[in-house]
């Protein structure tokens, strides 16, 4: 019997995924000015692993018993780096709470599915920490001013 809460779960972060393939790919092609050159690989190498999730979770809601949607959640659009890292960082955020929400809904005869899904939330976290640092939402705290090294031996 097909768990449906796990399947509706999968098909929601597939939809995410999708929006992700796009919304990285129109970022790298919008992206413009002096970022442009770091910028509109790190939004295509961004939109091809989305293309490797999606792929995996259609699989996985196939092996399931599920049909993969095929419409994408919302897509965002920007001319401006700071807007397009801060609308990529909401769509992680959306991803990750799709992800834990299906793993939520796993049951002990989905245990193997739970385990690919916890390695990717990690990995999910990952990336909403690295957009976190480029959008400054996420910074050091650094309590002294100087380092001291000390000479060991």
């Amino acid at each position: 019997m097909a768990n449906t809460a796990l399947i509706d779960n999968l098909n929601r972060a597939l939809s995410i995924e999708l929006a992700a393939i796009i919304q990285y790919m129109q970022h790298s092609f919008l992206v413009t000015g002096t970022e442009r050159e770091v910028y509109c690989d790190f939004f295509r190498d961004q939109s091809g692993e989305a293309r490797k999730h999606a792929e995996t979770l259609g699989d996985k809601i196939v092996a399931l018993g599920g049909v993969p949607t095929v419409e994408p959640s919302m897509i965002r659009q920007a001319t401006e780096l700071k807007d397009m890292l801060k609308q990529d960082l909401e769509l992680e955020r959306e991803g990750i709470a799709a992800y834990m929400a299906a793993w939520e809904a796993c049951t002990d005869a989905d245990l193997p599915t739970r385990f690919m899904l916890e390695e990717r939330i990690a990995k999910e976290q990952i990336h909403i920490e690295e957009l976190e640092k480029l959008t400054s939402e996420r910074k050091a705290n650094v309590t002294r001013e100087k380092i001291t090294l000390r000479q060991v031996g």
